[in-house]
């Protein structure tokens, strides 16, 4: 990654050595220019730098154009941490919500699957089944899809009330949830 310098000032952020061929027409330039040659043309490699840790559901972090390092004699990525808008915050907690709702889905489908019934919801339809063993197992998984769904519904409901912190992934959820247990 580069940078375009004009006056000791960014003039363009990120450049590429496409452009430095665009921006010379008339100038035929190795595969792959020297540091030498794209120093001449004000063009300089930028050095990637750690973005600072942060937390990534209440804050975010921004580019911005890159800075000189004198002790390093280099540009390099310059990272600020900002505190993310409400409108931030609402786009990641729908989408975290539609995640573990997803993967909430998944294990229920998962947990059939385990006895070979296609979905959770196929297991279901199994409980008027004349065949005792599939009806056994057809109330189980309506009983423990519905217990899942209650539990999953009421823990984001605490997180709506504010008595209960925003989980950052399926993970903080997950052993709330009822164990998903074939009976015997």
């Amino acid at each position: 990654m580069y940078v375009k310098i004009s006056n000791g000032q960014v003039e363009k952020y990120p450049y590429t050595i496409g452009q430095l061929r665009k921006d010379n027409p008339r100038t035929s330039f190795p595969r792959t220019p020297s540091t030498e040659t794209l120093e001449s043309y004000g063009v300089f490699e930028v050095y990637d730098m750690p973005i600072p840790s942060y937390d990534e559901y209440t804050h975010s972090v921004d580019e911005f154009p890159p800075v000189y390092n004198q002790a390093e004699s280099r540009w390099e990525r310059s990272w600020a941490v900002r505190t993310a808008t409400a409108q931030e915050i609402t786009v990641r907690k729908n989408s975290l919500v539609l995640e573990i709702t997803d993967k909430t889905q998944h294990r229920l489908d998962d947990f059939a699957q385990s006895r070979g019934y296609d979905n959770i919801l196929s297991a279901c339809t199994y409980v008027s089944s004349p065949t005792p063993k599939f009806a056994a197992e057809g109330a189980y998984c309506l009983q423990q899809r519905d217990a899942t769904w209650a539990t999953l519904y009421s823990i984001l409901a605490e997180v709506e009330a504010g008595t209960r912190e925003m989980p950052r992934s399926f993970n903080d959820v997950e052993p709330d949830l009822p164990d998903l247990i074939w009976p015997v």
